[in-house]
């Protein structure tokens, strides 16, 4: 049963925006490590173990979500379907795919979406997610 992940830290003490994230990945171990590393970082964990539960899981979550994080190769709706899915049900969404097979291209052309090569570092996992999430930095002459 997916549920969000145990509460993040208050990150408005922090000076951050709180974000949700949801994960979608049916390789448990790489799943539960991504949701801690993210909630240290003060996200909101949604969880799901494959596409058609991610997407039910999207569906009943009333807030808006920010990134969904998903596995290529998953059971029941792959994580390329699922992007459609929620592209079309939730416009604006982010996506950050990740596989360990050589898909990249495929990913990059179907949805036009970063692409995370697994195992990846968990600093490449967050500065992707930052660079999805997180305004550009405006130089001063912009301000």
């Amino acid at each position: 049963m997916a549920h969000p992940e145990s509460a993040p830290p208050d990150s408005r003490s922090l000076g951050v925006c709180q974000r949700t994230i949801l994960v979608a990945d049916d390789e448990v171990i790489i799943h539960e490590v991504l949701a801690i590393l993210l909630q240290r970082q003060g996200y909101v964990v949604l969880s799901a173990f494959d596409g058609q539960e991610a997407l039910e899981v999207s569906r009943k979550y009333p807030g808006k979500i920010d990134l969904v994080i998903t596995d290529v190769d998953m059971p029941r709706m792959n994580g390329i379907g699922l992007c459609m899915r929620l592209l079309e049900e939730r416009p604006g969404i982010k996506v950050i795919v990740m596989s360990g097979t050589s898909t990249d291209e495929i990913v990059r052309q179907s949805i036009k979406a970063p692409f995370l090569h697994k195992p990846f570092k968990s600093e490449a996992l967050l500065t992707s997610v930052r660079e999805m999430l997180e305004p550009p930095k405006q130089s001063p002459t912009q301000i």
